[in-house]
């Protein structure tokens, strides 16, 4: 099953582009520090749901939030994609509007498992090395709550899950529901649409050989990819860039439109293979420094 939807530009994020632009005839992206587009401590409602795991920072740099609400918008993390090789370059989420109505659902549901405290690890017995965990961050009536969990320590057969209020069961069974949230939220859920971010992380690695040819694809820049942005820990080699304005725009059809096999070439005749973290509202960049 594969989504289609109408560019979006649902959400209004206060951002900071790029620097390097100057009398260059094309953005350049260098290091400069970027202000994160935190969730506004008077927003009414924020939501975000993500998943962390111990492993090389290259391997999680491209995951998406499997939910966020932002400023009347849900984004649906949960996207289908077809699988066959090459597959896509950039995995953008759904966009949804979301009523008041629907996110007072949200709200009531935290608060009836008992997860609206001050309360934060919900991991139980404490995870194993290397275990995926789940993070929460809640923003409601002000309050932030920032919550860690084991999602897998209830599976639910009722809906609406019972469990402890409280307990590492209690956050189990919220994520499995917020998981499924385009299911008994559709009714304050309005069409699908596929999201167009406002900033992009880019991690420009040393190319592979994937078995089939790569397909070259111009880096938009004068600035060269071997001084892009900053150095990326894990592998060496790898630089980091966050994009966003006229920068992201300039290579933007280059990412939504690539696959596996895209690498990125400069002036120089420098090759790159781009990983691409699109950035939700309060997403911070994987990126050092937020280069």
């Amino acid at each position: 099953m594969t989504r289609h939807a109408l560019p979006l530009a649902l959400l209004t994020v206060i951002l900071v582009a790029c620097s390097g632009a100057g009398p260059s005839p094309s953005p350049a992206p260098t290091p400069a520090p970027t202000p994160q587009p935190s969730p506004s401590p008077s927003a009414a409602f924020y939501l975000r749901a993500y998943y962390t795991q111990s492993i090389p920072p290259r391997g999680t740099f491209n995951w998406l939030p499997i939910l966020t609400v932002s400023d009347g918008v849900l984004l649906d993390g949960n996207v289908a994609i077809d699988m066959i090789f090459p597959g896509p370059l950039t995995i953008l989420p759904v966009a949804r509007q979301i009523t008041p109505a629907g996110m007072a659902m949200l709200i009531d549901e935290a608060r009836r498992l008992g997860l609206l405290s001050d309360k934060a690890d919900y991991t139980g017995d404490g995870p194993m090395p290397g275990d995926r965990l789940a993070q929460l961050q809640l923003v409601v009536d002000g309050v932030t709550y920032n919550l860690t969990g084991n999602p897998d320590a209830v599976t639910c057969a009722s809906n609406p899950c019972q469990a402890d209020p409280g307990t590492p069961e209690a956050f189990a069974a919220y994520w499995q529901e917020l998981t499924l949230a385009d299911t008994w939220l559709d009714a304050e859920l309005g069409p699908s649409q596929q999201y167009v971010p406002d900033r992009v992380a880019l991690l420009l690695a040393p190319p592979t050989n994937l078995g089939m040819p790569n397909r070259p694809a111009d880096w938009p820049f004068d600035t060269p990819m071997a001084q892009a942005g900053v150095e990326f820990p894990g592998e060496a080699g790898d630089r980091c860039v966050t994009l966003s304005g006229d920068a992201l725009a300039a290579i933007w059809p280059t990412l939504r439109d690539g696959n596996q096999l895209t690498v990125l070439v400069d002036s120089a005749g420098t090759q790159a293979s781009p990983i691409v973290r699109v950035l939700v509202p309060g997403d911070e960049s994987p990126c050092p420094d937020n280069a």
